[in-house]
């Protein structure tokens, strides 16, 4: 007798084939034949779970995004103090960036396609709004108990998600010719220079 395996591991399992599938060939490249073959199920399988390949990848892109979200908001929640917050933040998301890089890779397609289809690129604007929202939260609290100056939180956070994008864009993309952590920290530390109250 065959046991049935619980829907949430099975897509699991369908998540972790499409996305090796996509690293490996590409989005354009990679059929649903591969992704229900490298997941050990038939081609009904996988379309059981996903009504097509492109609901397959925005579906796989929202969930594992997500999670990484979930747990860098996870572990800054329990430090009180606005700017150490965001530095925290910033050191945390480089240390996620290192033991997901598989999927960060594969967002950088991801984001690439979002140019030429508006469906992913509603899915790449829900992350983009999420990072700001999380980075003016911090901003706005920081104003609120006088830790930072008067500043357009949203504006400033805007900025933040731009500097991580450029750390995220430039490792995947050049031959990196310095320590890429290290200018990273560089410019972190000149924002929070910048808006941090001197004055309290």
């Amino acid at each position: 007798m065959t046991t049935k395996k619980d829907p949430g591991v099975r897509k699991e399992e369908i998540f972790e084939a499409a996305l090796c599938c996509f690293n490996e060939k590409g989005y354009y490249e990679t059929s649903i034949d591969d992704i229900a073959a490298r997941a050990g199920i038939s081609k009904g399988g996988v379309y059981h779970h996903f009504a097509s390949k492109k609901s397959l990848f925005i579906d796989l892109f929202k969930c594992r995004i997500n999670r990484y979200f979930e747990e860098l908001k996870t572990d800054i929640k329990r430090i009180p103090e606005p700017a150490e917050r965001i530095r925290e933040f910033a050191a945390k998301s480089e240390e996620l960036f290192q033991k997901n890089r598989d999927i960060l890779r594969f967002s950088l397609e991801f984001i690439t396609l979002s140019t030429r289809d508006q469906h992913i690129r509603e899915a790449v604007t829900k992350v983009y709004q999420n990072r700001v929202r999380i980075f003016a939260k911090i901003l706005n609290e920081g104003m609120k108990e006088g830790s930072f100056k008067k500043l357009d939180a949203t504006s400033v956070a805007r900025t933040l998600y731009f500097l991580s994008m450029g750390f995220f864009l430039t490792y995947f993309t050049v031959n990196i010719d310095f320590d890429l952590n290290k200018q990273h920290g560089i410019d972190m530390n000149t924002i929070l220079n910048g808006i941090v109250n001197n004055q309290r």
